[in-house]
């Protein structure tokens, strides 16, 4: 996918910071605005941007409204937000000179691999090389030099530093996946169709019940994947199973009204509910309503609950009853597919 770069330069000593990003929202913007003031130890009295979309919403002269997420950031930050004049790329030409500096220097000839390795090469770049050039127009100092300066004279930094994630509510679905772009992140299935809070940055992907988190996850930067955790999964299959073993249970109850009882002996000698109850269903299937009713009354009435003692009743009745012995017929998977042509009759000979 498409690879960004954020510059941010200080006007008067040509210190830099940049980080490649994968998006352009508005929080992304104030993402990296809030880290370039943290790398530079301060912010100044000014931010001087573009007019882009995620800055400003719509100008007219010098008149401009700005994206409210932007705003409060400055707000919080206590920076003045000001824009170039529209079509004067000269109004920015400190920051037009940084980034062409940095795509001669830095990335001529580079791979980005990752958005990671990326960023700690830029910072490596930086520190090392373009921080330790001269500086354009104070002679005999370099620019880490005249940054020294300038950054006793920036504004502290608010504490905490604000918040730039993506906050809103989102609608869980009945898989229970939160959706994310074209990416699908698990949560615990007790929160399937829900309204539950979404937090998402560029590194963490959370979902919250009120004030609880209840999935994170690292962000996905893939397009249609499914990002799960193996314990929100199994609940959910356990979940599944227990509303088939259920679905059986009320199949053999309505054919047997004394089954629950049986089903409770199961219990109490802990044999595996769903398997007994599937095994069940399977002679339910076999012998039918009438056999199965009057066996299962049998073993019941003898206070018994093992499975091949109700197969042998079924049996018993099957022969006092005089039904054919039941058999069954296990067909190939590939036949249930299988498309029959019929031809035509024509064709045979009389």
């Amino acid at each position: 996918r498409a690879l960004w770069l954020f510059v941010m330069v200080l006007g008067h000593s040509r210190a830099m910071w940049g980080e490649f990003v994968l998006d352009l929202s508005v929080q992304s913007l104030c993402r990296s605005l809030v880290r370039g003031g943290a790398a530079f130890g301060g912010v100044p009295r000014q931010w001087l941007f573009d007019n882009p979309k995620t800055v400003v919403l719509e100008r007219v002269g010098p008149v401009a409204r700005f994206h409210p997420t932007l705003a409060a950031l400055c707000g919080a930050m206590r920076v003045e937000p000001k824009l170039c004049a529209v079509a004067k790329p000269e109004h920015k030409g400190k920051v037009e000179r940084a980034i062409r500096y940095l795509r001669d220097r830095f990335l001529a000839g580079r791979t980005i691999t990752g958005v990671a390795d990326g960023n700690r090469a830029l910072a490596r770049f930086i520190d090392e090389i373009a921080h330790a050039r001269p500086h354009p127009t104070i002679a005999q100092r370099t620019v880490a030099e005249v940054f020294a300066d300038e950054r006793r004279r920036l504004l502290p930094l608010p504490d905490p530093l604000p918040e730039t994630a993506r906050v809103e509510p989102i609608q869980i679905d009945r898989q229970a996946f939160a959706r994310v772009d074209t990416n699908r992140y698990s949560v615990p299935s007790d929160h399937a169709e829900k309204i539950r809070t979404l937090v998402v940055d560029d590194r963490l992907v959370r979902v919250l019940d009120g004030q609880a988190v209840i999935a994170e996850h690292a962000r996905s930067w893939g397009r249609r994947q499914v990002i799960e955790v193996a314990d929100h999964r199994a609940a959910l299959v356990a979940e599944r199973r227990g509303a088939r073993e259920l679905k059986g249970r009320d199949r053999l109850r309505a054919v047997a009204p004394m089954f629950d009882r049986i089903v409770e002996r199961w219990g109490k000698s802990g044999s595996a509910l769903g398997r007994r109850v599937s095994q069940a269903i399977k002679l339910l299937d076999l012998y039918g309503d009438h056999v199965f009713a009057a066996a299962a009354a049998d073993i019941d009435a003898r206070s018994l609950a093992d499975v091949g003692a109700l197969a042998i009743a079924c049996e018993h009745r099957r022969k006092d009853k005089k039904r054919p012995v039941p058999i069954e017929l296990l067909l190939p998977a590939h036949l249930d597919d299988a498309d029959v042509i019929p031809h035509d009759l024509e064709s045979y000979d009389e």
